[in-house]
């Protein structure tokens, strides 16, 4: 049995409406059962706005999220996927930074957004500095193993010339 709701309504959260089920979206992979932890995370980290959760029998498979814009589905993997990699992923990471992505946040203040991610449970991985643009930068470990990548939004004409 699926308790999947079809009507865009959500049993925790905030409905992200019609447009969040647009055309692209991004899957994050954690632990199986640690979606609803990771959402919370996500939420007091990066001020992630919580959609709806979808159920398998009652149990939480993934939660949609709205990031910076980005619809994100926080998702658990597939227990059977695991010990026959030969299959296929999705896998989640096994260690900080074992990932082939990064997940990169436009912010008004890095060092803001750092120590709000950090309160919230991240590892810092690369202090606030500045980079090849000027941009001021930071990453961070979530506490699921992915690896954020914190970036100042740029004000308009404040990009340097080449």
């Amino acid at each position: 049995m699926t308790d999947l709701r079809s009507d865009g309504s959500s049993d925790m959260g905030t409905d992200l409406g019609a447009e969040a089920r647009g055309d692209f979206a991004l899957a994050l992979f954690v632990e199986l059962g640690r979606e609803l932890e990771a959402a919370s995370f996500y939420a007091e980290a990066f001020g992630a706005e919580r959609g709806e959760v979808h159920r398998v029998d009652g149990v939480p498979t993934s939660v949609e999220m709205r990031i910076g814009g980005m619809l994100i589905h926080v998702a658990g993997v597939d227990p059977a996927r695991m010990p026959a990699p030969e299959r296929g992923g999705p896998f989640f990471p096994k260690a900080p930074g074992a990932v082939s992505t990064i997940f990169h946040l436009g912010v008004d203040n890095v060092g803001t957004a750092v120590g709000q991610a950090i309160a919230a449970g991240a590892t810092l991985r690369d202090p606030v500095q500045n980079d090849l643009y000027g941009r001021r930068v930071a990453s961070l470990f979530d506490p699921f193993g992915h690896v954020w990548a914190l970036v100042a939004r740029e004000r308009a004409g404040s990009r340097r010339a080449a």
